[in-house]
């Protein structure tokens, strides 16, 4: 799987925007995927400075329903509307509703743009969703390991109240090329470690790599996760077998924690990498 990082916190290059959010362009079982759409529509923008065709892509899928990763779908649909009306964006069907991040009483709204919700090339899905070609969405909701510390300031609006969110409206992709089995989450919410147990589970078989955001880090709130539970985390990724490409939400301050325990095996993917997983 070939993966081209369109938007993320970070870049090195001066031709590229960075941004709060993440969008990633995927070649995958013969098949091109946006995975996440970044904040705004800077990812089309940085796409065309790397020569990438979103156009090109077979479809769009959305991972949770905040807006650094669904922010750009307003843009991705206008700039593809008559040109590629058959790709279709997947989103849980609870990608929609209402999420702000604080507290009840003062908050952020961080919600998709809700006047989308009935565009007619939007899919929602919920459990298990089989695309072909060896790529299947699936939630997370089996969560025996810890999830980030950072959830505790995002909220989901249920009958009229801000409540602690659940993540339920979390999605996240499973690809099988050949005997290879490849993790790519958005900003892992449901716990990194408890989405790789439902992948591997769904896989029947260890996976090679996993690619995403950890959500050790939550710039906008400027929280880090606790050293110790970064390392608590590093030693159960150690244990693991597969490689991992992570970014966004898992920060460089703890990616470098990462690091001390997993040696090469991690890499941070910034705006404008390339990367065959």
């Amino acid at each position: 799987m070939n993966v081209t990082v369109l938007l993320e916190n970070s870049t090195p290059s001066s031709r590229l925007v960075a941004k709060h959010g993440l969008s990633l362009f995927l070649e995958a079982a013969g098949t091109r995927l946006l995975f996440d759409l970044g904040p705004d529509a800077n990812f089309i923008a940085n796409a065309r400075a790397l020569g990438v065709n979103v156009v090109s892509a077979d479809a769009a899928i959305i991972s949770h329903g905040h807006d650094d990763h669904g922010g750009g779908l307003r843009a991705y649909l206008d700039m593809t509307r008559g040109v590629r009306d058959e790709a279709s964006v997947y989103v849980h069907a609870h990608a929609f509703d209402r999420h702000v991040s604080g507290t009840a009483e003062q908050h952020r709204d961080i919600s998709l743009d809700q006047t989308l919700a009935d565009e007619e090339r939007i899919v929602n899905v919920e459990g298990t969703w089989a695309l072909g070609q060896g790529l299947l969405l699936f939630s997370t909701m089996e969560r025996p390991h810890p999830q980030p510390e950072g959830n505790g300031r995002l909220l989901e609006e249920r009958d009229g109240e801000f409540v602690p969110d659940a993540f339920a409206h979390e999605q996240s992709l499973l690809v099988t090329e050949g005997d290879r089995h490849i993790l790519v989450s958005g900003c892992s919410h449901a716990g990194i470690l408890n989405i790789m147990d439902t992948a591997e589970q769904l896989a029947g078989a260890p996976l090679d790599a996993v690619v995403g955001g950890f959500h050790t880090t939550s710039p906008s709130a400027g929280d880090v996760e606790s050293e110790q539970a970064v390392r608590d985390l590093a030693c159960e990724l150690a244990a693991r077998r597969a490689r991992y490409y992570t970014c966004h939400c898992t920060g460089l301050e703890t990616f470098s924690l990462l690091r001390d325990e997993l040696g090469d095996r991690i890499q941070y993917l910034h705006t404008g990498s390339v990367v065959a997983v």
